[in-house]
């Protein structure tokens, strides 16, 4: 689909009011719009923090590393699987239903949860309980997307909001573990469960504003639009990308941790992982400098190739001290990817099932970083503490790759059946 011109494209190529600084003063300039923003944070809170909260807590009350490591990528697993059940039922019929559920779910069965680690119940029947905290927090990231979608169409302003988006989960990403292994350590190891519940339940309330109709509202007539990535080769290069991507990620995870330890600084990767994240907060906050009306997916093959180079850079590192600088710029790839993502998954399906895609997007991110880090783990204790980098390395073509493939087949395709080949 083709983007719509800019009002100063139109009227004869002036600046674009929405794009700079003045674009993030537009986009928050109105009072409802700061505090849907503030809401956004405070809900997905919960999907940074329950995953260490509940490797701390299955470890206090259990003894056991294993088993915690085992409830904990079975919550982060179910949070991956029932997020595009909450897009669907978010895009049938409103954000309404899918945030009373997180409200109500969530803090139940993370009492219930605390009840059963308290009362010492047999390790099975707490991990069935586990999959259930982890599968009652909504995909907030998805429904706020969908939000700033439905409030401001193809504008050159929807670019800003979904740097905005990118820049908010980086710093819950960044803030959240930390604050989960604080309190675990310092007041409770049910502390973090009990921040997931309260912050979970008050922004999904604080959400309900506004939520009470489907934000792209459904034909009342015709067949009801299905999200099916397969009938677009652009989606599933976008799936297959993100897919790469998330094995990425998953196996520098791990080798970060591997390799510093090896150097006796264990200590470090934690701010390693820190360096990546303040590069991603600059990136996403760059991207939403650039003017709108680039095409979408021409800024996901550019975003795709600067992250294939600076990640693959990561394996040119001699020392683990040589992460920050270059951990810095890798960062800085991860949300104008994102973001450009998001731009291509806007233009590509349509409106009634806008939220649903997106959290396939972060299924098969969330998916993709958990083999990553069975990987990365495999080949780190096989071979030296820095060996997952080599993988990192050969897989950070991938994405690119896979970008150019899929847009080259798409854009035959066009000139095959004599539609126009222009736009994003």
């Amino acid at each position: 689909m083709s983007e719509a011109p800019s009002k100063s494209g139109e009227a004869g190529g002036g600046p674009d009011p929405s794009s700079g600084l003045a674009g993030y003063r537009e986009l928050l300039g109105p009072v409802d719009r700061r505090a849907l923003f503030v809401a956004g944070v405070v809900a997905r809170v919960p999907l940074a923090i329950v995953g260490y909260s509940v490797l701390f807590f299955v470890q206090a009350y259990s003894g056991s590393f294993a088993a915690a490591g085992f409830a904990s990528g079975l919550a982060i697993a179910a949070m991956a699987v029932v997020s595009p059940l909450f897009g669907r039922i978010a895009d049938r019929r409103g954000q309404r239903g899918a945030l009373i559920v997180a409200a109500v779910a969530h803090p139940v069965m993370v009492a219930l949860l605390i009840c059963l680690g308290v009362w010492r119940a047999p390790t099975a029947l707490v991990c069935v309980v586990v999959v259930c905290v982890g599968g009652s927090i909504a995909p907030v990231g998805a429904f706020m997307r969908a939000r700033w979608s439905g409030q401001l169409g193809a504008t050159p302003l929807l670019q800003v909001a979904f740097s905005l988006e990118a820049i908010a989960d980086e710093l819950v990403w960044v803030f959240g573990p930390a604050l989960a292994a604080l309190v675990a350590g310092t007041i409770s190891p049910s502390a973090g469960l009990v921040l997931s519940a309260l912050f979970g339940t008050a922004g999904a309330i604080w959400l309900l504003r506004g939520a009470d109709v489907a934000v792209i509202p459904p034909p009342a007539s015709g067949p009801r639009h299905a999200f099916r990535p397969w009938r677009s080769r652009r989606l599933v290069g976008v799936l297959l990308a993100n897919a790469a991507v998330g094995v990425i990620f998953g196996v520098n995870d791990v080798t970060v941790v591997s390799w510093t330890t090896s150097i006796g600084a264990p200590q470090i990767a934690g701010l390693v992982l820190t360096a990546y994240s303040i590069g991603s907060v600059t990136g996403g906050f760059l991207m939403g400098l650039v003017p709108g009306r680039i095409p979408a997916y021409r800024l996901f093959v550019v975003s795709s190739l600067a992250l294939g180079v600076f990640w693959g850079a990561l394996s040119l590192a001699p020392n683990p001290y040589w992460l920050f600088p270059i951990g810095l710029f890798a960062g800085a790839t991860i949300t104008p990817f994102t973001i450009s993502t998001n731009r291509v998954v806007h233009d590509a399906v349509s409106p009634t099932v806008f939220t649903e895609a997106l959290a396939w997007v972060s299924a098969f991110v969330v998916g993709a970083m958990a083999f990553g880090s069975f990987i990365g783990g495999v080949v780190d204790e096989a071979g030296p503490p820095d060996a997952g980098f080599g993988v990192v390395a050969a897989l950070s073509p991938l994405p690119v790759v896979v970008a150019l493939v899929a847009g080259v087949r798409w854009h035959r395709r066009r000139r095959v059946e004599g539609l126009p080949v222009g736009g994003s």
